[in-house]
């Protein structure tokens, strides 16, 4: 026997979902093709980049793990691209640009994946690997003249660093992390590509050790000769509501005016909450989840030229057990590729075809 709420609930969630499909051409026509990508957490199939693809994606960010390229010295063993090789043709066969994002220190480097190369043999060897990146994948990429039958998709912006203000991912030090960035930006601007600041996590928890978001910027910018070489950047929002990622965002705005550096383009290269009921303060519930979803998808792109909103990446693709709480239930669709109410709020914006999956059975 099925309890009248349950059947109560399934129409009204039938008929949200075919509200959203009713509403994605309008929702989709307010960004320019690619605005709002997709920052997985795990392995990807090449069945995720064509779901990807069906669903409106036009670009992915994904980390490029200097630790996995070269997990020993160069100088030891040849390094090993073929992963990320495998990613890149793949996004590209699927008419999709990858925004990279690089880091992780090898233990030969640093003790720590998380401790930025600052000085000495240990900047020359991030140099090096940058370079080879750059030589790879960017606009005269070896990986696109070896394969003339591959999509001509080269990485045009580069991720140096994920979330350099927090001692999870770096040394939360704006000094250290300015010669890190002085170095990257000249090797990418000589490729032909953009260098973009990595995310840094917005409103972070224990301060000190870590920095927020707007003090770790004021104090980049203050480092001598370090704005010729970035290009943009980059935020990770996280908040329990939507509507507070607007008071960080104007905060770093406010920040980059008064470093005279109001046209930079701002990039919010992950934001996302999870579909689990409450364990964290980003965890919403599955139809919690979606709501946010779409309240900060509607305040990027209302507020995409005043804000300089370059782009953003939900974060994530699936879940992923065994990841941070958050990270459980972060994706769009769960770990067997079913969607979640989030899917739909997401696909009315890129323009996809929500119909591509299953719609996953909620456990409320």
């Amino acid at each position: 026997m099925v309890e009248p709420g349950a059947v109560r609930h399934t129409l009204i969630a039938a008929c949200a979902v075919l509200g959203l499909l009713a509403a994605a051409p309008a929702a989709a026509a307010q960004t320019p093709p690619g605005f709002f990508g997709i920052s997985p957490q795990g392995s990807t199939t090449p069945a995720d980049f064509e779901l990807m693809a069906e669903a409106g994606i036009r670009s992915v960010r994904m980390p490029l793990f200097w630790s996995r390229v070269e997990p020993v010295s160069p100088y030891v063993r040849e390094p090993d691209w073929s992963g990320f090789d495998h990613d890149v043709e793949l996004a590209a066969r699927y008419g999709m640009e990858v925004l990279p994002t690089v880091g992780a220190s090898p233990e030969w480097v640093a003790p720590e994946f998380r401790l930025e190369p600052t000085r000495g043999w240990q900047l020359r060897a991030w140099s090096s690997f940058l370079r080879q990146a750059v030589r790879r994948y960017g606009p005269a990429g070896t990986l696109w003249s070896s394969d003339p039958d591959l999509p001509y998709m080269p990485i045009r912006r580069w991720e140096i660093w994920n979330e350099p203000n927090i001692v999870t991912f770096g040394r939360a030090d704006p000094r250290s992390f300015a010669t890190l960035v002085r170095t990257s930006g000249r090797i990418v601007h000589a490729g032909g590509g953009e260098a973009i600041l990595g995310g840094l996590f917005g409103r972070p928890l224990q301060i000190p050790p870590n920095v927020g978001s707007g003090r770790f910027l004021n104090e980049l910018y203050r480092v001598r000769r370090v704005k010729p070489f970035f290009d943009g950047v980059a935020l990770h929002p996280y908040v329990s509501d939507a509507d507070a990622m607007r008071a960080q965002i104007r905060n770093l705005r406010r920040v980059m005016r008064v470093h005279n550096d109001a046209a930079t383009p701002l990039y919010v290269t992950e934001l996302g909450w999870g579909s689990a009921s409450y364990e964290s303060r980003w965890e919403r519930g599955p139809w919690g989840q979606a709501e946010e979803l779409a309240e900060a998808f509607s305040m990027l792109a209302g507020h995409r030229r005043s804000w300089r909103i370059g782009g953003a990446w939900w974060f994530s693709w699936t879940d992923a057990f065994g990841s941070c709480q958050f990270c459980d239930s972060a994706g769009l669709l769960n770990e067997q590729r079913e969607a979640k109410p989030a899917w739909y709020e997401f696909t009315a914006w890129t323009g996809g075809d929500p119909g591509i999956v299953p719609r996953a059975t909620l456990l409320e």
